[in-house]
């Protein structure tokens, strides 16, 4: 039997169809990858507030003000008062002890008795500033018999070799350093409060003495961070003489260290986490790849804008994305009740057994899912 023209010319016509299907699949792909963009603040990604466009902030500032007016302005119900606690008397400097003079019943002169439990007032102040300078003389003498005059050796153990103590070293680097001032500002700064004068120049070069001497507990504090169990890290862009570069931070319980380093590349990074040791706090950056995934938490702050970017969306992404907000909220809820005592390790790890395996199993349901992006 032969071939009918209609059934090439049906063919033809379906092949031309699932083109089309296909086309506007991808297109619909796309679309709804550039809205999730077009789309994307501080609250459902990782960019900063300060990206965030002026109606975006309006819309957070009323959020925030509908927020506070729930709840009537001052000290709410059941809210402990905080009061500011007296120094002890260890470190009080002078005391002003106030007797009565006469009994308020008869009228008789009072002795005066110290009370062990007198109410007390006190007041801080801070002393005037001013600068306390030592000068030392080289002394030159002339011998009374051949009048040859000689002048006291110089001993470098005992003049020093800076003209500014070490404390005050000390405060002009933490200014500059921790206080972020600019040296300018920092030598108004040393003048208006403490009458110190110092130049632009001399404040350049304390802070190179500084860091050279802060230099060891630098390098400890850098050790102690990389040998720490759970350490957390984050990086953030930095401009330096006008040269963006990037600033990241490593943080354990105990210490925390900061470095400005060239670029996010991962051949810049890695040195940084020396021998790659025990868990790593961090967002989803790809320069950190060399740290192994299954001694990697991703921050769980993160985690939950890209949720919140995903409830945002259409269809089964949507879908996907108010299921993992709904476990996370319950994540969050554990852990308060653990933070709080309100749990003890065993109770929380028991809940959180099958939250763990319910987010595993949708987390695998999505990423199965040909229309879950």
């Amino acid at each position: 039997m032969e071939r009918d023209w209609r059934d090439d010319r049906i063919e033809e016509q379906e092949a031309q169809l699932r083109q089309r299907d296909a086309r506007i699949a991808e297109l619909e792909r796309q679309v709804a990858e550039l809205l999730a963009r077009v789309g994307q603040n501080s609250s459902n990604s990782h960019k900063p507030p300060s990206t965030d466009t002026p109606d975006e902030r309006r819309k957070r500032r009323n959020k925030d003000k509908a927020k506070r007016k729930e709840s009537k302005r001052g000290a709410q119900k059941g809210h402990v008062g905080s009061h500011r606690q007296l120094v002890p008397e260890d470190k009080v400097s002078r005391f002003v002890d106030l007797f009565p003079p006469e009994c308020e019943n008869c009228w008789k002169l009072l002795p005066r008795v110290p009370d062990p439990s007198a109410t007390r007032y006190q007041q801080t102040e801070i002393p005037p500033f001013e600068p306390y300078t030592t000068e030392w003389r080289r002394h030159a003498v002339t011998c009374p018999c051949c009048r040859y005059r000689t002048r006291a050796a110089y001993d470098g153990g005992v003049i020093p070799a800076s003209a500014f103590g070490p404390r005050l070293m000390a405060v002009m680097a933490l200014l500059t350093g921790f206080y972020h001032l600019s040296r300018r500002r920092a030598v108004e700064l040393l003048s208006d409060i403490l009458g110190v004068q110092v130049s632009l120049g001399a404040l350049s070069a304390v802070e190179a003495r500084v860091s050279d001497a802060v230099q060891p507990a630098v390098d400890e504090a850098w050790t102690r961070v990389q040998h720490a169990d759970i350490k957390h890290t984050d990086g953030t862009s930095w401009s330096q003489a006008g040269v963006t570069m990037a600033l990241w931070v490593l943080a354990s319980a105990t210490v925390t260290v900061f470095k400005i380093v060239a670029d996010n590349a991962k051949a810049t990074l890695q040195p940084l986490y020396g021998a790659l040791h025990g868990i790593l706090v961090s967002d989803r950056a790809k320069a950190l790849g060399f740290w192994a995934m299954e001694r990697r938490q991703v921050c769980w702050a993160h985690l939950l804008r890209k949720f919140v970017s995903f409830s945002e969306r259409d269809g089964p992404a949507g879908k996907f994305g108010k299921e993992l907000l709904d476990y996370t909220g319950l994540v969050f809820d554990y852990w308060h009740e653990f933070k709080s005592g309100k749990l003890d390790r065993d109770q929380f790890v028991a809940r959180m057994g099958p939250v763990r395996q319910q987010m595993e199993a949708l987390i695998q349901r999505a990423s199965g899912s040909e229309t879950a992006g």
